[in-house]
């Protein structure tokens, strides 16, 4: 039996005395990870850095496309990678040989993680709601604003006076006419508040108001950036390429 499948054993009997805490998927190598990843949606990854056939970040740099991202915890002997790891946004990174106590300080880190961006994604839509009820009642046409919620303040948004917006880890960065805005969101809420009819989700981490755009360039081999009016130029995702049609 090699090393790799004792280290799953492990860590999932660790994980088994968890009460609140539920493996749904087990991968052996970088091509099932992302294939289960994709799958069964889990909440949380745990991943290896180094595996068969790739790396961790090969599948962290996949698992950031899909539409619906789980938090990652790295897991590894090489404490040399940390610095990378954090760079693709990751919960926690956990240096083998590590305790339970420090495993479950990992994942409550996740947790939390996840609890803030539930609650900033449940303002957005309650605030939305509200918003359409409210037009509704006076018979008015919806109102065209979004709102956010940024500490204790509440931002309002106009769409037509965004040109894009950038996800950097556990933020969201709004570029406007005026202004540039710093939000603890999720892009993928913010793509579904904005839709589809006047925004392209362009990228895993860019969103683009579609009349902002000038030029849909070809880098040549299936690569493309668009650039805007201002002169901004954002790179365009492979799977995303077709929102621009």
């Amino acid at each position: 039996m090699d090393d790799e499948r004792l280290a799953r054993r492990r860590l999932a009997k660790a994980i088994d005395t968890m009460p609140d805490v539920e493996i749904v998927c087990e991968a052996s190598n970088g091509a099932q990870a992302i294939q289960q990843i994709a799958r069964e949606n889990p909440s949380v990854v745990l991943l290896d850095i180094e595996m068969p056939d790739g790396d961790g970040f090969h599948v962290a740099a996949k698992v950031l496309q899909l539409p619906e991202l789980p938090e990652i915890i790295f897991v590894t002997a090489f404490s040399n990678y940390a610095v990378r790891a954090f760079e693709h946004g990751v919960a926690d990174y956990l240096l083998k040989p590590f305790s339970r106590q420090r495993l479950v300080h990992a994942l409550d880190r996740a947790r939390e993680r996840i609890r803030l961006k539930s609650l900033s994604e449940r303002s957005m839509r309650l605030q939305l709601l509200v918003d359409k009820l409210r037009s509704e009642r006076v018979g008015q046409e919806p109102s065209k604003s979004i709102w956010f919620r940024s500490g204790g303040d509440q931002i309002r948004v106009l769409p037509d006076q965004i040109r894009y917006v950038s996800a950097d880890r556990d933020y969201v960065e709004i570029k406007t006419e005026r202004q540039t805005i710093h939000l603890r969101h999720t892009i993928s809420a913010l793509a579904q508040a904005l839709g589809n009819e006047k925004f392209a989700r362009i990228h895993r981490s860019h969103i683009v108001r579609k009349s902002a755009i000038k030029t849909l360039k070809s880098l040549g081999r299936g690569k493309y950036q668009i650039e805007l009016e201002t002169g901004e130029t954002l790179p365009v995702g492979a799977t995303f390429r077709k929102f621009l049609d």
